[in-house]
């Protein structure tokens, strides 16, 4: 199927160009040009990059590709193709990472237009997916499914990814420009670590509630963190992709682009103070409002998510595998809409293999009704899941090496590719995270009566572990219970891989608070130092206090110099 006849709006509608089709056709021609020594170097990463095509360290002509999963949402045929282009162009596996998107490593150059045709035919694409413009609009996986949300921001997040891709305004930007929305407090998409952070809200009124969003600004993490700042309380769901876009025309006016330190907005909030940046934005979306051709775009009104049709579930007659109950405990999440659940499917490193992606579009298939989502913390979400079906998913998702429980607990260790690959990164995050998960789960928890892993133990299950290979923290260690980014130091003539230690990061209540530094580790002692780690907080907590509050508690009787630890 060619790229333009996938990607047309209806079966009998004609074939039409689509901008996908002149995108791969064009890098093709760049990467023929640049074979025969007609095309300079940095316009061609450039283009590439733009276009979610890295190099790979210590590679040549080996690409790594960022695919861009809008909001974390995949099909079955999607997920089938990602299985496709891991088998047959990759390394055998995907890589999900902390923005919803999947990446693959080893790709030859001459392959990229391939996979992007191959990938355009789903309607998938790499396009933005890196460079200086914005990146994958991300949200909370659990939206239009979680008990507690105020709504459904699954349409926003749409909408919002919509406009901005291949949006003129979008593609020149002094540095990277990063979105998320939450619908509730718990903040499952992070909306203070963000350029843009939206969470919803609702103002009443006469006649009826309207829906909107606590709009947050500014965020960031890398070596200088700054938590987001509030634009304003209130902001109608209608004015969103009016408000984005004034936010970032004042960026691209007024970002720096002689120090690309200083580059993201969060040095444009620092700088001019919230309330200047305040009146500057609100000027500009007047502006906006005033010139837009026709109005602003219409934003969805997002609709109350209804149960899919009722359906025969797969036949299975038993035995359920061994550990039902402990991943029932940890990994489910129960709906708003009653008898249905969210599955966490726990993936350790974030790596899913060719073969388990076409197991899981197998599943998507075989459970009518059933959604996956990507989830930040390198998990998926599998929602609609039926109460009677559990078993039978249950074992769906052992038999191709996915029902390991402890989601989201001491066990379930986040990293980024790191000095593998990622030309930035200074250690092996990746490789440390699969180390200690590994660990987490054969160390028995000495404080249990049974034998149960340290990875799945009660007084521990909210701590968080975060892995970054460089302090750019693409492994969120900032906001990690545990956080740790790469470093070295140089150790008898000779450069020796350090850890930086970060403790007490968290997310709650929709305020980010960022883990203070406490000391520096030799790479190859951090698995001891987190049990020792631990170990002391066991020996020193008082009756009910968490790991979190341990670690505030130390850091007032030391007086914040981390000598306690």
């Amino acid at each position: 199927m060619s790229v333009q006849k996938a990607v047309s709006e209806a079966n009998d509608a004609p074939a039409t160009p689509h901008p996908a089709a002149a995108e791969i056709a064009r890098l093709a021609d760049l990467i023929e040009r640049r074979r025969r020594g007609e095309v300079d170097e940095e316009d061609f990463r450039r283009f590439r990059l733009q276009h979610g095509v890295y190099g790979i360290r210590g590679q040549t002509d080996v690409q790594m590709i960022r695919v861009k999963i809008p909001y974390g949402d995949l099909s079955a045929a999607q997920l089938d193709r990602l299985g496709q282009i891991a088998e047959g162009f990759a390394l055998g596996q995907g890589h999900i990472t902390t923005r919803q998107d999947m990446q693959f490593y080893g790709i030859p150059l001459d392959s990229v237009p391939q996979v992007l045709s191959r990938l355009a035919e789903v309607g998938l694409t790499t396009r933005e997916s890196s460079g200086n413009i914005v990146r994958n609009v991300t949200a909370c996986p659990l939206a239009g499914v979680c008990a507690d949300e105020i709504f459904d921001v699954t349409p926003y997040a749409a909408a919002l990814s919509r406009h901005l891709l291949r949006n003129p305004v979008c593609q020149t930007l002094p540095r990277k420009f990063k979105i998320a929305l939450s619908g509730c407090a718990a903040d499952c998409a992070v909306a203070g670590i963000h350029d843009i952070g939206a969470v919803a809200a609702v103002q009443e009124g006469e006649g009826a509630a309207r829906r909107g969003f606590r709009l947050y600004v500014g965020g960031g993490l890398g070596p200088v963190p700054r938590a987001a700042r509030l634009l304003e309380p209130f902001t109608p769901v209608d004015d969103l992709i009016l408000t984005a876009e004034a936010l970032i025309r004042v960026f691209d006016r007024l970002g720096n682009r002689q120090n690309r330190a200083r580059a993201r907005m969060k040095f444009v909030v620092q700088d001019l103070g919230i309330e200047a940046f305040r009146r500057v934005v609100f000027e500009q979306r007047q502006v906006l409002w005033a010139a837009w051709p026709g109005g602003p775009p219409p934003v969805p009104q997002a609709a109350t998510p209804t149960p899919p049709a009722p359906a025969q579930a797969p036949a299975f007659d038993g035995p359920i595998p061994a550990g039902f109950d402990t991943w029932r405990r940890t990994n489910l999440v129960a709906q708003k809409q009653e008898g249905f659940f969210a599955a966490y499917v726990t993936v350790p490193g974030g790596d899913l293999t060719a073969g388990q992606l076409h197991a899981l579009a197998d599943i998507a298939r075989r459970f009518p009704g059933l959604e996956v989502r990507m989830v930040i913390t390198q998990n998926l979400a599998l929602r609609w899941v039926r109460s009677e079906w559990l078993p039978a998913l249950y074992a769906s998702l052992v038999e191709t090496g996915l029902g390991r429980p402890g989601v989201h607990g001491i066990g379930d260790v986040l990293g980024c590719p790191g000095a593998d690959t990622c030309t930035l990164a200074v250690t092996h995050s990746h490789r440390l995270a699969l180390e200690l998960t590994r660990q987490l789960a054969e160390r028995r928890d000495p404080s249990a009566d049974s034998a149960q892993a340290l990875a799945l133990a009660e007084d521990l299950k909210d701590v968080s572990i975060k892995i970054s290979g460089c302090p750019n923290s693409c492994g969120h260690h900032h906001i990690a219970t545990i956080g740790l980014h790469g470093a070295s130091r140089r150790v008898g003539g000779r450069q020796v891989p350090y850890y930086q230690l970060l403790l007490g990061g968290e997310v709650r209540d929709g305020e980010v608070t960022f883990g203070r530094p406490v000391m520096r580790l030799p790479a190859r002692r951090v698995p001891e130092a987190v049990f020792r780690l631990i170990a002391l907080y066991r020996a020193e907590r008082v009756e009910g206090e968490s790991f979190l509050d341990w670690v505030r508690r130390k850091e007032v009787e030391e007086g914040g110099d981390g000598e306690g630890f």
